[in-house]
């Protein structure tokens, strides 16, 4: 094993990156044949409200930057899977709405998304489960104070 690999093997935000790349690898092989992605999913995951869902709602949702979320609405539009359409109550908003098309493709997206995570979490206990979203708040909380210190 190199330096790298034993300095990497040791940090915490190397073992995030790897097994998110991994997480987007799988799924985007998984849904290739429907030419989704899993940012896709996620946005499709965050379009329930029969009524439309205000495009500003969409991003803080899923925790998804507006330049990207903006690219994956144009893709999910390109394909026919949603509408986004002015609210008639207030101008200023644009509403995104699933077509039939965008339904269908929502409940596969479901089904991958809760078959991958049953396999991550099937052979975790209980208390590794709560010990890891522990971990993950506390990455979150140090992530948060870091930028405000670049902030500054």
């Amino acid at each position: 094993m190199d330096l790298f690999e034993q300095t990497a093997n040791q940090m915490v935000i190397y073992h995030l990156r790897t097994s998110w790349l991994n997480i987007v690898k799988i799924f985007n092989e998984t849904v290739s044949q429907y030419n989704g992605t899993i940012s896709m999913a996620f946005v499709l995951m965050a379009i329930y409200e029969e009524d439309g869902v205000p495009v500003t709602k969409i991003a803080p949702r899923i925790g998804m930057e507006p330049n990207s979320l903006s690219r994956t609405l144009n893709s999910l539009e390109e394909s026919n899977a949603i509408i986004r359409k002015q609210d008639e109550t207030d101008q200023r908003k644009v509403l995104v709405f699933l077509t039939p098309e965008g339904k269908k493709l929502r409940k596969i997206a479901l089904k991958t998304v809760f078959n991958l995570e049953k396999r991550i979490t099937e052979k975790i206990t209980p208390k590794q489960l709560k010990a890891f979203n522990e971990v993950i708040e506390q990455v979150n909380i140090s992530l948060e104070e870091f930028k405000s210190l670049m902030d500054k």
